[in-house]
């Protein structure tokens, strides 16, 4: 199984990068679009390949669930002004939009019906 930017995004495995969507924003207090539309791409990917399953292989969820409620748990603390971490260069607006398309791909992910690209107002284009 294929999981390239999924292991990259995970803290738990050899595979994990600093330099990858979850670690620029962990370490860096930074949303990277090049980096976050990798593992979006990665999330279509894999839910066209298992579209047909009736259970997706646990390793796989574990790791997708960890990067989501890691990224929702760091959304929140932007959003709280008591506890100090925030999302650098990004006003509520794009922080919104980027809130919506991460839950609304990862929900979908695991629901087995990705969301249609056309309709979110954050990276039209950068589906492959």
């Amino acid at each position: 199984m294929n999981m390239k930017h999924i292991d990259r995004n995970f803290p738990w495995c050899d595979e994990y990068d600093d330099e990858s969507f979850t670690g620029i924003l962990n370490e860096k207090c930074t949303w990277s679009d090049e980096e976050y539309f990798k593992l979006d791409n990665e999330l279509y990917d894999l839910a066209e390949k298992y579209k047909d399953a009736d259970q997706l292989p646990r390793e796989l969820v574990w790791r997708v669930m960890r990067i989501f409620s890691y990224v929702m748990m760091t959304i929140g603390c932007h959003s709280n002004p008591n506890d100090g971490f925030e999302i650098k260069a990004l006003n509520d607006e794009q922080l919104f939009d980027r809130r919506e398309r991460f839950q609304l791909v990862f929900e979908g992910f695991f629901r087995g019906t990705m969301p249609k690209t056309q309709y979110f107002e954050y990276g039209r284009s950068n589906r492959k």
